[in-house]
């Protein structure tokens, strides 16, 4: 569905990510792993069209997006949730939702959102601002699928979040992806991501250090090591 190939992008002539080869298929939950700093959110911004690339290629069903706007990304079926949720604040939970459903001039799937997150239901007229973490969190995620996308990015899903709420959110993710929509996931909570996705990559410093299922990357020497705190 996704194929990233060869990708090089940056931030004017300073770059961050070089050669970077990334794959999501249908209804698939991979992983993109890696340190703070290491390019994962940089690599989400370049396939959004939020940043423009300097080299390589993206495409969505084997059509090419770069030099598309972000508007025309998201038409295309691909949402993205970025780093720190970026709600509107000041409206409700309903209103930010619907925003989410504006490429599609419909009145959205907000029973759909409600089943997979029921907090939402009871929060529909409260401000964004004044919900929790987790529940900022996941009004994000219902927001992104407002849109209906084919594939949802999610950028630092548990940051700042409780484990008992990760763990919450990970089990609606796998909804998400048995319903149709595939999902690439960015955290540096390796041990969550990889149990949550079937594939994943680990991103150093701007380019793709290791690759594989997430058994294969869970059992890898310098992954344990470096990420999951394991000799």
């Amino acid at each position: 569905m996704l194929r990233v190939e060869r990708l090089c992008a940056g931030y004017g002539p300073v770059e961050v990510l070089w050669d970077v080869d990334l794959e999501v298929g249908e209804r698939e939950i991979v992983a993109l792993v890696g340190s703070n700093g290491a390019g994962k959110t940089t690599l989400l911004r370049a396939i959004s069209g939020l940043i423009r690339l300097t080299a390589g290629e993206v495409r969505f069903e084997d059509h090419p997006l770069r030099g598309l706007r972000p508007e025309q990304i998201v038409a295309r079926g691909i949402a993205h949730v970025p780093e720190g949720r970026h709600l509107f604040q000041g409206l409700t939970v309903r209103e930010n939702l619907m925003a989410g459903a504006y490429a599609r001039r419909g009145a959205g799937d907000l029973d759909e959102v409600v089943e997979l997150f029921p907090r939402l239901g009871q929060r529909m007229s409260q401000l964004a601002g004044s919900l929790s973490g987790g529940e900022q969190q996941m009004c994000a995620i219902a927001r992104g699928l407002m849109s209906r996308p084919k594939l949802l990015m999610i950028d630092e899903l548990s940051l700042g979040l409780a484990p008992k709420l990760v763990d919450q959110i990970i089990d609606r993710l796998a909804a998400v992806a048995e319903g149709g929509t595939a999902l690439l996931v960015v955290e540096q909570d390796v041990d969550a991501a990889l149990r949550i996705a079937s594939r994943g990559y680990v991103l150093e410093t701007g380019r793709i250090a290791a690759t594989g299922s997430s058994a294969e990357l869970s059992e890898d020497p310098r992954v344990r090591e470096a990420y999951l705190g394991m000799a």
